[in-house]
């Protein structure tokens, strides 16, 4: 963003056109009287008027107490060299009262309104949200009116009298105008801001009612496009007392007329943008909505040149703040630069700068004025990072932009593995399986001690998670990002393989990259990208784990989320992390600034499309966030997996943990060190093995999804059904690794040596409330994770569609075969019988580990075959596992009879008997509904 051009008042990035001339009207405020253009004199007809309307405004001041005597005990607030500000603001220190003076240009004129949770449990930094509203005057009340700005006006089309009835303006609130100066209202903002303007009272952390008279002023900055105010609001939650968040208000001028030009979005490539309904399109078109991407307005020092110097007053510039670490600076300026290497593709030589701010050097600068962009670090103990934006409602022109880094980012931050496999993990942030389970309970995983014991099980001093309808509606604005939530299980994972490789003296080294990366990551959304987690699929892994050049991407796309990699010869290590920007972010920059001047098109409408008609290349694959959840069909869209063979990468990564279970007693606990370090690795690794197990399981059922359109070159389908036989490959895959007890034969020195941690004090970072370690629940949560992902109602619905989308005569993997592949493999001792079996001290026929998988593959076809048909799976997907739970019935039933089951231990024999009982109650039962 141009220092310069915001300093000088002229519009930069701004935001809406409804604001007319709004820099023009705004000079004489912001800047004092003479900096504004001088106006004609008046004619001397509109001299009588003139003082009749003086005389008018003269009456209505009359009608409020005087501005001197409201104000006797107020002092002005100043910006930056004495500057008034935006909205002027007077602060009565003694009973806390601010007020605003709100020009009576102003009035009827837009501006953006936006909030933001600045303190607070959880939520410290987090954008909140934003609204275009005005000032009206009404019977001495000042009325904040919220235009609806999703429907375009009707200019002089037949239908817009009908559009401005249908779609009315919303009233957010009424403030009594407290004294008028020069005609000016004057309004108290706490009747604004002390009051839940911003709804924080609709979190479940902060449920209750907010209190005006025990909540204060934090904050109130003014500057020449904006006000900053913060309010540390006191919610009340009756008899338990109540809380303090500081809810931070930025109010924001919005600069019309700059000559920036919309750009349309296309879905094959990943921007945030604005969508407005337009009534006047014509009935033959093929959407009534124009779709802006969100994006800078750059523009080139030489517009004819195919690649120029960027103009600098239209240069987006960062700042790093000075609050982040010396160490770790370098690391945040290449991240942030890296981008240039796409810009200069599109056209723009230096198109970001980056400043460093120190004690002396851009000390004046404040990151919350919007005329300067910053690189901020904060401490909120809890591991983020995120790169908004403030766009243009109308336009989509980018207006400000902040990142923010948490200092957990830079630590080995250990998680809570305690109650997680992968996919209740997942259910925190992923509002469809969250919603499904709220559904369903039935179907969720819990550990056995939290169904005893669901109130003492919470883990003292651990904050509470992020609740998923909260997620769910931060997963709206733009800039949400959950890219720390997984690295804090990546870097535990990462930190823990350099320890154990005793390369420790690495770790600077990785941390760097990766703090470079997530840098890198964050700018791209502040330019308008949303997230690609379809990038991975691009190169083989070998190819990436070789990478030793850190200008050579290994991804398609730095917006993915990726992982650490490790090369398993240890003397062959690559760069561990993405360093670079990919060929998709150079292409979604390409389409979202290049510009056709200079070029051989002849108009932006075929520069683009000779852009998006690269669709099918390498490396351009393009998956988000709606494409990336739990039961989203593309086996391609993960978060944290890579390269292009996901079973390789699923071998690689287990293989890994394999490893470290081998030798974690050696280095997962240092001498002296509490033995409680030692368990939350191994969940760690637990938890690792399942993901990684999770990421195959997604093949079955799989469909590969594109977003080529048609005349692309090579286009290829929408959809695309994943082969039989590479599906048929990961269900044998999970029966050979997560299926079986194999993998979960551990030494029982080490087990015994997973103590609990004992420090109950607030926000801990040690503390279980179960002593003993329970190792059967923990595998069962990490077996229970595949064999949901293939048996949940969703995907069976899935394959079960398949058979009507593959031609006939092409495989296709049926109901039939997963239903009853599935059973064969999780019941295989049933199948092959007890034949050579002989009973031993301590040795069962079925182990335990195989038992628990049993009764979780029970539990599931009970669900399906008890729900009323039609409502979970279609009726022959319930007939077909109604049909196999039978025949398994009959196969559990030979084997408990005769000689077989003579030679059957007690565990296993109690096992199958019941298991066969509660299959005959279900069937029964389904019979009789």
């Amino acid at each position: 963003m141009s220092q310069r051009r915001w300093e000088m008042g002229r519009p930069g990035h701004a935001v809406v056109a409804l604001a007319g001339l709004l820099a023009w009207v705004m000079l004489p405020v912001v800047y004092g009287a003479d900096a504004a253009p001088q106006a004609e004199p008046p004619r001397p007809e509109a001299k009588d008027k003139d003082k009749d309307d003086k005389k008018d405004e003269k009456k209505k001041e009359d009608e409020f107490p005087k501005f001197e005597d409201v104000t006797k005990d107020h002092k002005e607030v100043l910006g930056p060299q004495g500057v008034s500000g935006f909205f002027p603001l007077l602060y009565n220190k003694k009973n806390d009262q601010l007020l605003a003076v709100i020009p009576k240009s102003m009035l009827d004129k837009s501006f953006l309104l936006a909030s933001s949770i600045a303190g607070g449990p959880m939520f410290a930094g987090w954008m909140w949200d934003d609204c275009v509203v005005q000032w009206r005057e009404m019977d001495k009340k000042l009325v904040l009116i919220e235009p609806d700005l999703r429907y375009k006006e009707g200019g002089k089309s037949p239908v817009a009298d009908v559009i401005q009835r249908t779609y009315t303006d919303r009233i957010r609130l009424a403030a009594p105008i407290v004294t008028k100066r020069g005609g000016d209202p004057v309004i108290d903002l706490g009747e604004v801001f002390k009051k839940d303007f911003a709804g924080l009272t609709q979190l479940p952390l902060f449920r209750g009612s907010m209190d005006s008279t025990l909540s204060r002023w934090a904050e109130y900055k003014v500057f020449p496009m904006n006000v900053e105010v913060a309010v540390d609001a006191a919610i009340m939650q009756g008899d338990q007392g109540g809380k303090r968040a500081r809810v931070h208000y930025s109010i924001i001028q919005l600069p019309t007329d700059n000559g920036y030009q919309p750009r349309l979005a296309d879905n094959r490539i990943g921007y945030f943008l604005t969508a407005v309904k337009d009534w006047t399109t014509p009935h033959d078109a093929e959407t009534i909505f124009k779709r802006y991407i969100h994006r800078w307005d750059l523009r080139k020092a030489e517009s004819d040149k195919a690649v120029s110097d960027t103009d600098p007053e239209h240069q987006i510039i960062f700042y790093i703040e000075k609050t982040v670490p010396v160490k770790y600076r370098r690391y945040v300026r290449e991240g942030i630069l890296e981008w240039n290497r796409a810009f200069e593709k599109a056209g723009f030589r230096n198109a970001i700068r980056v400043e460093q701010q120190t004690d002396s050097v851009h000390a004046e600068k404040d990151p919350e004025d919007v005329r300067y962009s910053f690189f901020r670090w904060i401490v909120s103990g809890r591991p983020f990072a995120m790169g908004p934006s403030r766009a243009n409602p109308l336009t989509g022109q980018i207006l400000d932009a902040d990142i923010i880094f948490d200092d957990s980012m830079a630590r080995a931050w250990d998680m809570q593995y305690a109650r997680f496999s992968h996919v209740a993990y997942a259910a925190l942030e992923d509002p469809q399986l969250h919603e499904f389970f709220t559904r369903y309970p039935e179907w969720n995983f819990i550990p056995l001690q939290e169904r005893l014991l669901p109130e003492s099980t919470r883990y003292a001093g651990v904050r509470p998670e992020l609740d998923p309808s909260v997620a769910a509606r931060l997963a709206t604005k733009h800039g949400y990002c959950t890219v720390a939530t997984g690295l804090a299980h990546e870097m535990a994972f990462n930190m823990s393989y350099l320890k154990a490789a005793g390369k420790e003296d690495s770790s600077d080294e990785y941390v760097g990259q990766l703090i470079k990366e997530v840098a890198a990551h964050e700018v791209g959304h502040t330019l308008g990208l949303r997230h690609n987690f379809k990038a991975s699929s691009w190169k083989p892994l070998n190819e990436i784990l070789s990478t030793t050049d850190h200008n050579v991407p290994n991804c398609g796309s730095v917006m993915d989320y990726n992982p650490g990699m490790f090369n398993l010869e240890q003397d062959r290590q690559g760069v561990f992390v993405m360093q670079t920007v990919g060929p998709y972010d150079e292409w979604a920059i390409a389409y979202g600034y290049a510009t056709h001047q200079g070029t051989e098109h002849s108009d932006e409408a075929a520069l683009l499309k000779s852009i998006t008609s690269r669709v099918a290349e390498g490396g351009l694959a393009y998956g988000t966030d709606e494409d990336t959840m739990f039961f989203s069909p593309d086996p391609h869209s993960n978060r944290y997996d890579n390269g292009s063979d996901v079973f390789e990468y699923a071998r690689h990564r287990m293989e890994m943990v394999r490893r470290l279970q081998k030798t974690i007693a050696e280095w997962g606990v240092e001498d002296g060190g509490g033995y409680d370090q030692l368990r939350r690795t191994f969940n760690m690794l637990l938890f690792e093995y399942g993901r990684a197990a999770g990421f195959v399981a997604r093949f079955i059922g799989g469909q590969y999804v594109h977003r080529d359109q048609k005349g692309d070159p090579n286009a290829r389908p929408p959809i695309e059904i994943v082969p039989a036989a590479k599906q048929r490959e990961a269900l044998s895959y999970l029966v050979d690794t997560v299926f079986s007890d194999r993998d979960f034969q551990f030494d029982p020195d080490l087990i015994n040596k997973l103590a609990a941690g004992r420090w109950g004090h607030w926000e801990s970072d040690a503390f279980d409330s179960q002593l003993d370690y329970p190792i059967h629940d923990r595998i069962a949560a990490t077996q229970w994770g595949a064999l949901f992902q293939i048996m949940n109602p969703i995907t069976l619905n899935r394959i079960y569609d398949a058979q009507l989308k593959v031609p006939a005569d092409q495989d296709s993997l049926t109901i039939p075969e997963v239903v009853g592949r599935v059973g064969s493999a999780v019941w295989s001792e049933v199948e092959t019988g007890t034949a050579g079996f002989k009973p031993a001290d301590r040795r069962a026929f079925i182990s335990s580990v195989r038992r628990s998988l049993q009764r979780r593959h029970l539990e599931t076809l009970i669900n399906l075959v008890l729900a009323k048909p039609g409502t979970l799976v279609s009726a022959d997907v319930q007939a077909v596992v109604a049909l196999k739970m039978k025949e398994l019935s009959n196969r559990i039933g030979s084997c408990l009879t005769g000689a077989a089951g003579t030679q059957l231990d007690d565990f296993s024999r109690a096992h199958l008997d019941e298991s066969k009982s509660r299959i005959d109650r279900a069937l029964e039962a389904k019979y009789q509904l």
